[in-house]
């Protein structure tokens, strides 16, 4: 059935990185030709900015971000009948390393399939992956805004994201995502929430929605840029 493909993590960012890379060689080559080392110097700082940070997002994106993801979810321990919301799946991350480790349960994601987040984000591309992992009757993907969610109080067990709140631009449609996810929740239902950014205001904004336990974690290096992550629990 072959493996899941998660996609490259900020495309637009990576490419922009790899253009670094290019300028910096040429500009290395030119300082070198030219005898200037001051030129030589600058261009070779470019290239390594450049090259180093194409790695860290690839290896973050192609391996990092997997291995975090099975890391948390098994931490989780969900019960095999548990249902699973996930704000954002992109092409499956966290809304399939649940469903696999639920196989009575449901798994459902709430997107609006922006490509520039994630390369090859789409619909097809998630349900493709659920294929390969054979929890495709277990996966239900709905079209919408994760501020607003289409959900009847406590319908889930466990609501997660990875690196998909922060895509929100306003804050009060941030904080509105956090509160829906809260209520969304069954009573001793989870929220797992992963980020690069905002994660203190996500901690903040879980506690004021009256969930508890509520933890921001330090920075983790297994994704690039370094995320952290927030948990809390429903009364």
């Amino acid at each position: 059935m072959g493996r899941p493909d998660y996609g490259l993590d900020a495309p637009p960012v990576v490419y922009t990185f790899a253009g670094v890379t290019v300028l910096g060689a040429l500009v290395t080559a030119a300082g070198v030709g030219f005898g200037h080392w001051p030129v030589t110097a600058i261009g070779v700082l470019w290239l390594a900015i450049g090259v180093l940070t194409v790695i860290a997002m690839v290896l973050s994106s192609r391996v990092g971000k997997v291995r975090l993801r099975d890391r948390l979810l098994d931490r989780e321990r969900l019960a095999e009948d548990a249902d699973v919301l996930d704000l954002g799946p992109g092409r499956g991350l966290m809304l399939l390393g649940a469903a696999v480790r639920a196989p009575r349960g449901t798994a459902t994601g709430i997107d609006l399939w922006r490509a520039g987040d994630q390369g090859g984000t789409s619909r097809e591309n998630c349900l493709a992956n659920a294929r390969r992992l054979g929890v495709a009757d277990r996966v239900s993907l709905v079209d919408g805004d994760m501020s607003d969610l289409p959900f009847p109080d406590g319908s889930f067990d466990l609501v997660t994201a990875s690196l998909a709140v922060h895509n929100i631009a306003d804050r009060a449609a941030r904080n509105r995502t956090v509160r829906e996810a809260a209520r969304v929740l069954r009573p001793g239902g989870r929220l797992l929430l992963i980020d690069f950014s905002k994660t203190a205001e996500y901690a903040e904004d879980a506690a004021a929605a009256g969930l508890v336990e509520v933890e921001r974690s330090g920075r983790l290096f297994s994704m690039y840029p370094p995320v952290r992550v927030v948990t809390a629990v429903k009364r």
